[in-house]
């Protein structure tokens, strides 16, 4: 299942274990402000498996959960 742009559905899912492997790309922008990516997830131990870097700027992190 890919959830593409679903931080809330994300978040969600997470604590039911049913999540294999995150993919987030972060585009290095100042905004200043903004909201928590998982809020509502509570505390989620993540393992960064790969991370891939672009030319724009841009890098897609690999993270695994792992099961507390």
């Amino acid at each position: 299942m890919v959830i593409p742009g679903s931080s809330t559905l994300t978040a969600g899912l997470l604590p039911t274990g049913l999540l294999d492997e995150l993919r987030i790309m972060v585009n290095p922008v100042i905004l200043g402000q903004g909201r928590s990516l998982f809020a509502g997830a509570g505390r989620t131990s993540l393992k960064l498996l790969k991370t891939r870097q672009f030319t724009s700027g841009n890098v897609l992190l690999y993270y695994q959960p792992i099961a507390n």
